[in-house]
């Protein structure tokens, strides 16, 4: 099993990507079944679907896929990972994390410092009151530059918060270039739990600018009631 690491304290460590989308986010090229095909082809040992303000499931018998949600809070994205239902967008940063947990789920906080996204959670101007019970995406591979990883990651350490990597994937290319090493488990609480509790291990490499050309493209496909794949 390609996607089992082991380490000097003989504990398995497996790779887990926590933030990808599928042809039903806007700007998303694939559907649900290819990101999956290719999850389990990388050797990925779980895989979150975070579609923009929509929940999209989907069962595998070899790969554990997390159901979550990318949502636009009134002060940027935080990410629900976790949920059983839709968390609705426009609700306030702290709403949004209150109904994130009373699904038991976890928020995320991604890509907070990346200035070329619009709709990141602004933490340099906005006091969000519940970044304490959130986790952040310091790694996202879809970073143009390392700089906005390393703002995040001071930021996580100086407050203490658990630390994630992700691919953000909208593209087959990108599944599992930035990810997040956790203890081997198999099931999505035990999961949730590592990641919550500061056990997972943000890993991996920036994607190429490239993939940046397509999200506008899948935009334009969705408009015109085309599928991208």
């Amino acid at each position: 099993m390609g996607y089992l690491k082991r380490s000097k304290k003989n504990y398995f460590y497996v790779r887990v990507d926590l933030h990808t989308h599928t042809w039903y986010s806007p700007d998303g090229m694939m559907p649900p079944e290819l990101l999956v095909k290719i999850a389990k082809k990388r050797g990925l040992r779980a895989v979150a679907i975070t579609d923009h303000n929509r929940l999209t499931f989907w069962r595998d018998p070899d790969i554990l896929v997390i159901p979550g949600e990318e949502i636009l809070t009134s002060h940027g994205e935080i990410i629900g990972l976790g949920l059983m239902e839709e968390v609705p967008r426009g609700l306030s940063p702290e709403e949004t994390v209150d109904r994130i947990e009373e699904q038991g789920g976890v928020a995320v906080i991604p890509h907070p410092f990346d200035c070329f996204r619009k709709r990141t959670a602004l933490l340099l101007n906005y006091n969000l009151q519940s970044v304490g019970r959130c986790v952040v995406e310091v790694l996202n591979a879809r970073y143009v530059s390392w700089k906005a990883y390393e703002k995040a990651l001071a930021f996580a350490v100086a407050k203490n918060l658990p630390r994630v990597g992700s691919s953000d994937a909208h593209t087959p290319w990108e599944v599992g270039n930035a990810y997040t090493l956790i203890q081997y488990c198999d099931d999505l609480d035990g999961v949730l739990k590592q990641i919550k509790r500061g056990e997972g291990v943000p890993k991996g490499r920036l994607s190429s600018p490239i993939v940046h050309i397509f999200s506008p493209l899948c935009c334009v496909a969705h408009a015109l009631r085309i599928k991208p794949l």
